[in-house]
C-alpha cells in the first residue's frame, strides 16, 4: 500500500498528471502512442523522462503496465489514476 503523500507526490506534479491525463482518455494506451504525445505536448523532452515519471505511477498503482507480445507495452489507468478525471 503506498503512503497519502507519496501518492499525492504522484498524482500533482505537472508531467505525471499529464500522463495520467492521457492515459485515462483512452483507458489504455500504448507506450509509443504515450510517448509521442507527451513530445508533441512539449511535456516532456526524452524517453529517460518518461520512464522516470512512468516508474512513479506504476509504483504508486496509479497505472498498470501490459506486457505485450514482440516487446509492445500498453498501459492502463487504475482507480488510483482517475483521480484527474474531468467533472
Amino acid at each position: 500500500m503506498v503512503d497519502h503523500g507519496t501518492y499525492l507526490k504522484a498524482v500533482n506534479h505537472p508531467v505525471r498528471k499529464a500522463m495520467l491525463q492521457i492515459i485515462n482518455d483512452s483507458n489504455k494506451i500504448s507506450k509509443t502512442e504515450l510517448l509521442n504525445k507527451l513530445i508533441e505536448s512539449n511535456v516532456i523532452a526524452k524517453d529517460d523522462m518518461f520512464d522516470y515519471h512512468m516508474n512513479f505511477l506504476l509504483q504508486t498503482e496509479c497505472v498498470k503496465k501490459l506486457d505485450l507480445e514482440n516487446n509492445n507495452v500498453e498501459y492502463e489507468i487504475l482507480q488510483a489514476g482517475k483521480v484527474i478525471e474531468k467533472y
